[in-house]
């Protein structure tokens, strides 16, 4: 059973549709005269996502980022390749989902979870194509020591193999700032406290208005919320239903990262 970490609450009521100009000093970075970016991305490998959310993207004509774990979605490997074949991201959130991190080295951690899975991916979605990388539990610190040296482990264990690597806290990712902060990209994850559609639709405003990335971020969505973190359909429907009448441009995470790399 995978184990989820709690890093972010929500934020409050829905802000009002206000497209400011954004704050870069030059012309947002987006395709067609958007004035943000929008990644949706959702962990885990989950069955409720083949069943529930890929037919909302896709009745909403949106392509999103699927961050899954060997364990989780081996035994529906065909539908996650179908999934890979109607252009929707593939991507890496380590073999099995560690949550505890104290014991690992560098070394191991990359032999463990991270080499394996990447094999793993090769074999059943194509090599070639760089990839994109989900902390498990948002932690982005790995092994004993200060809080620098773990974070310098972890980022050893990813060395070069990932174009980028997604957390679960912060504000929308500023485009100037994309290749230095690409292995600690923001995510906001809008219904782990609350089945709501507001605090998605504020994070996102603020990205209209800054001309900013937003990455959200969601685990099982279900018929109804069934606990901390769970989405109910109907507000997963809300939120896809109120950004495709945004000026963003939404994209899986790989797709934004090299359009500004």
């Amino acid at each position: 059973m995978l184990q989820r970490r709690r890093f972010m609450t929500g934020l409050g009521a829905m802000t009002a549709l206000v497209v400011a100009a954004p704050a870069l000093g030059r012309a947002p970075p987006w395709p067609r005269g958007k004035r943000a970016a929008v990644s949706l991305t959702y962990d885990d490998g989950l069955d409720s996502q083949l069943e529930n959310v890929a037919p909302q993207l896709d009745a909403f004509g949106l392509k999103a980022t699927f961050f899954i774990t060997e364990e989780n979605m081996e035994a529906r490997l065909a539908d996650w390749q179908a999934l890979a074949r109607r252009g929707h991201e593939i991507a890496d959130h380590t073999m099995t989902h560690p949550c505890e991190f104290g014991g690992y080295t560098s070394e191991s951690y990359a032999r463990q979870e991270l080499t394996p899975m990447e094999q793993f991916l090769d074999t059943n979605f194509g090599a070639g194509r760089p990839r994109t990388f989900a902390y498990p539990c948002g932690d982005t610190r790995l092994g004993k020591g200060s809080a620098e040296a773990r974070s310098a482990a972890y980022r050893a264990a990813l060395g070069s193999t990932f174009l980028a690597a997604r957390t679960v806290v912060g504000e929308p990712n500023d485009p100037r700032h994309i290749s230095r902060d690409r292995y600690l990209l923001n995510g906001f994850e809008p219904t782990y406290d609350n089945d709501d559609p507001r605090p998605a639709s504020a994070y996102v405003q603020k990205a209209i208005d800054r001309g900013h990335w937003a990455i959200l971020i969601f685990h099982e969505v279900l018929e109804k919320r069934m606990g901390e973190g769970d989405t109910s359909k109907a507000v997963h429907r809300q939120i896809l239903s109120w950004l495709v009448q945004q000026p963003v441009w939404c994209a899986p995470m790989r797709d934004v990262f090299q359009r500004l790399a």
